[in-house]
């Protein structure tokens, strides 16, 4: 299921298939119908079987199935997200997890604005309050952005809006306790702010796109492995044409990016099509957008091909086919989240 949330307050979930698939650089199809003013603020993908983790801004969770959040047609606007979570005022959510189980041996990984991360262990969030829990102290203007699984040896991927990234080891960060602040993850200047967070193993490639929609692939390994804190290197070469760094994901060539505007319009994208260009790269343009649109949010999921089943005539059995993917990549920090299958 998609699920979408506006900055109004608007949520819903929506089969993913109703989204077809584009060429890079094409104009997408509405996604929803908005109100005056608001604009899509988050999108998720997930499975109606998982429990789904909100985190919001405001540094606490919330735990729901799935099948509790309200289902909708492609052009409604959803139902308000106060009839599913007891928010406060100004509080809604920034990230997004799902898992059927919470292991000891597995940790989340959180991310603020202001460039703080911290490791928990999984089995501290297993627990439900209807008016939310504390997953992680804040400091005073700070917002959390970002919440990933990891596991050993796996590296983390900060992003900063002014098109820098840095890449450590997970155990640069001692897990800590729930109700935490952490520690510095990366050193911000000149009024940037870290935009994402992702986990890998080293493999795929970076994507990152930007406020006006152009977006590349950019392999991990050509980033070089830093101690945490520091400032990072850049992942494109900014511009003002192309406006702030808004988000980034780890890809392979399994996957396809869900990318939607502020003003409610969706494109899908096989990150295949994305050309592959080194760090200090201007990027291509992946999606056009309106004057005054700009890339709101992202999303990345797989998808496996089916071959047709055929009969056998001689012993009248049906052989079913099996999925398989074009030439799959493990890319590490996957989370079932985004790993919701798509059957084209």
């Amino acid at each position: 299921m998609v699920i979408t949330c506006t900055h109004a307050g608007y949520v819903k979930r929506l089969p993913v298939v109703t989204y077809r698939s584009q060429k890079r650089g094409g104009k997408g199809i509405q996604g929803l119908s908005l109100k005056d003013n608001d604009f899509v603020e988050d999108l998720f993908v997930a499975s109606t079987h998982d429990f789904v983790l909100f985190f919001t801004n405001k540094g606490k969770v919330y735990r729901v199935k799935v099948h509790e959040l309200p289902t909708g047609t492609r052009y409604s606007r959803g139902s308000a997200l106060v009839n599913v979570l007891q928010l406060d005022e100004g509080e809604h959510p920034t990230a997004v997890i799902t898992c059927r189980s919470f292991p000891e041996d597995e940790y989340l990984l959180f991310a603020t604005k202001s460039g703080m991360v911290k490791k928990t262990a999984m089995s501290d969030y297993d627990k439900t309050r209807r008016d939310g829990l504390i997953a992680i102290n804040l400091k005073k203007g700070d917002e959390l952005v970002n919440v990933r699984r990891v596991k050993k040896n796996e590296k983390v991927i900060l992003c900063s809006s002014h098109g820098k990234a840095i890449l450590f080891d997970e155990s640069e960060i001692r897990p800590t306790g729930r109700a935490t602040s952490g520690v510095r993850g990366i050193t911000l200047k000149d009024g940037a702010t870290m935009l994402g967070m992702e986990i890998s193993n080293g493999n795929g490639d970076l994507f990152v796109i930007t406020e006006k929609g152009f977006g590349k692939r950019t392999p991990v390994s050509d980033y070089p492995e830093h101690k945490r804190g520091g400032q990072g290197v850049y992942t494109i070469a900014m511009t003002q044409r192309k406006g702030n760094l808004v988000a980034c994901r780890v890809v392979g060539p399994q996957h396809e990016l869900m990318i939607v505007s502020e003003e409610g319009v969706v494109i899908r994208v096989k990150s295949s099509d994305i050309s592959k260009l080194g760090r200090s790269t201007q990027g291509v343009k992946v999606m056009n957008l309106g004057e005054n649109d700009r890339v709101g949010a992202l999303a990345r999921m797989v998808v496996h091909k089916k071959k047709a089943a055929r009969v056998d005539p001689m012993q009248g059995a049906l052989e079913l086919g099996v999925p398989s993917d074009d030439d799959p990549i493990d890319i590490g920090g996957e989370e079932v989240l985004d790993e919701t299958l798509i059957d084209e």
